[in-house]
Parts: structure tokens; C-alpha cells; sequence
């Protein structure tokens, strides 16, 4: 899957606005499509409730097609539902193995994290013993 590490600006475009890491949509997306076959409107209300800043839409349901494409997730359109119908998206075993390394790489860079803070604050300045 080619990586796309571009920012995008979310708010109202004020000097405060909070940029969006794209690096991190596609875990986060394959994440909740672990635990919730979800709606692309309903991927972007959990991604705001799990922290995101908001999100252009556009983004989100790109990063799914590519996703899709990938074979990481799969996707149907639900009819059975009152209004218009709707694609539902839904995580593949590969996506889960996907998952499953990004989670592993993720844990890699927490410890680096802690360490980087840890030495901020001044815990663990001492040399490390051999």
C-alpha cells in the first residue's frame, strides 16, 4: 500500500488549525472496521470521537477506495436500509494482518516516545549500565 504522508489542514482555517497526519487515517480506519462494519459518515463521527480533528470527507472515503483497492477492506452497497443506500465497509483478513504489523510498529515507536520523555523530564538521564 503506497503511503501517503502529506498533512491535512482541519478547521476553520484559523492559526490555530489543527493538522491531520494522513499516516494515521488508514490504521485508524482499519481499527474500527475491526470491531464495527461501518458507513464512511459513520468512520468519520467515530474517527472525531477517538480524537481526530475533523476530517475532509473527500479524504476519508479516497483513503477507503485505496484501502479497497489494497484488499485491506471490502465494501457493498447496503439498500435494505430507509434512504439512500449506503456503501458499507468491512475489514478482510488481510486487512487484519495489516493491522496487525502497523500495531506491532506502532508499539516500536510508543517506546521510543517514552524514552524521548522520559529524558525530557530528566527521569532516566543516567547512562544505561552494560
Amino acid at each position: 500500500m503506497a503511503s501517503d504522508n502529506k498533512t491535512e489542514t482541519a478547521g476553520t482555517g484559523s492559526e490555530n488549525t489543527v493538522k491531520a497526519d494522513k499516516t494515521w487515517l488508514s490504521p485508524y480506519l482499519l481499527l474500527m472496521l475491526k470491531h464495527w462494519n461501518a458507513h464512511g459518515y459513520e468512520l468519520m463521527q467515530k474517527l472525531m470521537f477517538f480524537g481526530f480533528a475533523p476530517i475532509d470527507q473527500a479524504t476519508v472515503y479516497r483513503t477507503l477506495r485505496q484501502l479497497e483497492k489494497d484488499g485491506l477492506v471490502v465494501s457493498h452497497w447496503e439498500t435494505a436500509v430507509k434512504g439512500p443506500a449506503k456503501r458499507l465497509y468491512a475489514l478482510t483478513e488481510a486487512g487484519e494482518l495489516f493491522l496487525q504489523s502497523c500495531a506491532s510498529t506502532m508499539e516500536q515507536y510508543r517506546k521510543m516516545l517514552d524514552q524521548f520523555f522520559r529524558l525530557y523530564t530528566g527521569v532516566g538521564l543516567e547512562e544505561p549500565k552494560e
